[in-house]
């Protein structure tokens, strides 16, 4: 299978700069600003990669195929298996065969598409296990009406909101990661490695206060696109994820008030 490998970026100036400014203490923002414009071409690329795509076609789709008749037929042409909906660890187990049956059909995969894969899985099971009863097990009509609620604008947007902040971090700290743990250290950027953790912690709070952006425009455009009938194919799907990437690149370098 073609493998598209995010992580040239440490032989680039632009990250020779990022490291210059972990070096100086400069602020999270700033830093990741700057980690953002040294991987946007890598992200850029690897965003079209068909297991990026058919990952956010889920996020968009999901909500709507829960809504509408025989879902879990829609599941099993998906290639999620038998009996998805007996859990919500059994659908993210179905959903996350069915994107690596995907990327085994077409050929290729990237990191970027791994780490949405990722972003997917874990913002559909924080939202969804917030919705279902937690004393017993929900029953697969609790699990498709919950998955349904996020098929109207507001609650897709709350659910796009989450997506791509997690995918920006995870996308951020793919790169980063690697580099704090060389600062470290008496008389480097952390002291210990809790100061580290701290500073990841803060990173995906940024990402997430950056995401507000892709909050206030993700829930006018599924409302357009889907209660307007217009063509709601993978060209439209691309074209709202390129938008809020863009969104997210132009918020992430802004100081702001936590939220």
């Amino acid at each position: 299978m073609g493998h598209i490998r995010l992580g040239a970026l440490p032989r680039s100036k632009k990250w020779r700069d990022v490291v210059g400014l972990i070096d100086s203490g400069a602020s999270v923002d700033v830093i990741a600003e700057a980690a953002a414009k040294a991987s946007e071409r890598d992200l850029s690329l690897a965003s079209k990669d068909p297991r990026f795509q058919f990952v956010a076609a889920l996020l968009v789709r999901l909500p709507l195929l829960a809504r509408a008749p025989g879902f879990e037929d829609a599941l099993a042409d998906l290639g999620c298996g038998d009996s998805p909906l007996t859990s919500v660890a059994s659908l993210l187990a179905g959903l996350d065969a069915a994107i690596e049956r995907q990327s085994f059909a077409t050929g290729q995969a990237s990191d970027a598409g791994l780490l949405a894969k990722s972003a997917l899985l874990e913002t559909l099971s924080v939202h969804l296990r917030n919705r279902l009863p937690s004393l017993f097990e929900p029953t697969s009509q609790e699990i498709r009406m919950a998955l349904g609620e996020f098929a109207s604008g507001d609650r897709f947007a709350t659910l796009a909101r989450d997506f791509f902040a997690r995918l920006t971090y995870r996308s951020l700290d793919y790169y980063l990661s690697r580099e704090l743990a060389n600062h470290i250290g008496q008389d480097r950027r952390f002291a210990t490695d809790a100061q580290r953790v701290a500073f990841q912690q803060a990173l995906a709070q940024h990402s997430y206060e950056a995401s507000r952006i892709v909050q206030e425009f993700a829930g006018g455009w599924f409302g357009k696109t889907v209660w307007q009938r217009q063509a709601l194919d993978q060209d439209a799907i691309n074209r709202f994820t390129d938008y809020a990437f863009k969104k997210m690149r132009s918020e992430l370098g802004r100081r702001r008030d936590p939220v």
